[in-house]
């Protein structure tokens, strides 16, 4: 006898369960780790289950990048609420970043593999980038940087994802740690962005 079908609320559920659990795999194991069939069986279900909610694993590993990137964002949305000033909000959201890409590599490695964005996809980065961008916002409201929120959130970007993947790739030579070189970049950025009087 077959048994009741799942209403949308309980599969909506047991997808984000899948998911978590792929999630785990990519960030303990690496990307080729995770597979349905190796979700399927952490989950204690039959192998052709997760078919029913992911239609491969490219799918699955979308999902897992939808689940990353809320898990960079709910880190944002923390330091967002621990800041006391626009200082500690633009510090926090930065450490946030950083947390995430040295704590988490696989997961910090897959969301920017060329993939096309889907409607969740587009949603979390929007999300993502709500938060990130905000402190910029204030700051900049407040006269404390010169480039427009959004191009300085670029800049930024570029700086600390470039670091990140030199320290990945083991690039960082002549004696410079990542912590130095990292320091540097923000005196160098911050100086480059703050209003200067003209002489």
């Amino acid at each position: 006898m077959q048994g009741r079908a799942l209403s949308e609320a309980e599969l909506a559920d047991e997808r984000k369960r899948l998911t978590a659990i792929a999630l785990r795999m990519v960030d303990t194991e690496g990307r080729d780790a995770c597979s349905l069939r190796g979700v399927a069986a952490a989950a204690g279900i039959s192998r052709s289950t997760p078919y029913g909610y992911f239609a491969d694993k490219e799918a699955l590993l979308d999902a897992v990048r939808v689940a990353a990137l809320h898990q960079l964002a709910d880190g944002c949305e923390v330091a967002l609420a621990e800041g006391t000033d626009v200082v500690t909000r633009l510090r926090g959201v930065g450490q946030a970043y950083l947390d995430f890409a040295l704590e988490h590599p696989a997961l910090y490695t897959i969301l920017f593999e060329p993939v096309p964005p889907g409607p969740e996809s587009a949603a979390a980065v929007a999300r993502y980038r709500a938060l990130a961008e905000a402190p910029l916002r204030e700051a900049h409201a407040l006269g404390l940087t010169v480039l427009p929120p959004e191009r300085l959130a670029h800049v930024l970007w570029a700086a600390t994802h470039g670091l990140i993947g030199l320290r990945q790739a083991g690039k960082l030579h002549h004696g410079i740690s990542f912590e130095t070189a990292l320091a540097d970049v923000r005196d160098t950025l911050a100086f480059g962005f703050v209003p200067r009087s003209a002489s």
